[in-house]
């Protein structure tokens, strides 16, 4: 995975008054600072392949100082969005952090993540999990199952497969345990959401 991949992900950009056309045309020139700094507004307003485009910035070290910590940031967010890039990304870099760097990320990321959670956004739930289960030295399939239970009761159709194959990674003792947090937990999410889904008014 080198940089050649930036410039695969501009074929499907508009060419005219696009800022990520603009920014691909800044790195074929040798600008890849002014690229850099293209990507990173991209990147921060939500543009999935703009944060994948500035993870590899960083992984490569062109228009930024080498930082891998950073570079697996973005690209965790750009796979959660369904960059598939980022998938094979994210795994050469995970593999080279200490864990307490892949803790601090995960705390990061969560934070990005949760006031799409607040808002009911489902697909963040399910990010959450993915990172509570894949990002975190230790994984946590009792929150993972939680977020998972939640985003599978508001339609996530992939939520409820990976939220079966969560409970089975806690010991069976202590599945029904777990299964109650989920319901606490999803009362608790109701309590605090900005957006609570309809069937909060079923949490008594």
């Amino acid at each position: 995975m080198r940089l050649a991949v930036l410039l695969c992900l501009a074929l499907a950009a508009p060419a005219a008054a696009d800022p990520f056309a603009e920014a691909v045309a800044a790195f074929r020139k040798g600008e890849a600072g002014r690229a850099a700094v293209l990507f990173r507004q991209l990147a921060e307003a939500g543009d999935a392949e703009a944060r994948f485009n500035l993870a590899l910035l960083y992984a490569e070290g062109a228009g930024l100082p080498q930082n891998p910590r950073e570079a697996l940031y973005w690209a965790w967010l750009a796979k959660l969005e369904g960059v598939e890039p980022a998938e094979a990304l994210s795994a050469r870099l995970q593999g080279h952090l200490p864990a307490e760097a892949l803790e601090a990320l995960s705390d990061r990321i969560e934070a990005a993540l949760l006031p799409r959670v607040a808002e009911g956004d489902s697909a963040a739930m399910f990010g959450l999990a993915r990172v509570l289960l894949q990002l975190r030295p230790e994984p946590d399939a009792r929150r993972a199952y939680e977020w998972l239970s939640i985003a599978a009761a508001l339609g996530r159709s992939e939520a409820a497969g990976a939220r079966d194959a969560a409970l089975a990674q806690v010991p069976e003792r202590d599945r029904f345990s777990v299964q109650d947090g989920a319901l606490a937990a999803f009362a608790a999410w109701c309590r605090t959401a900005t957006r609570p889904a309809d069937a909060c008014a079923a949490t008594g």
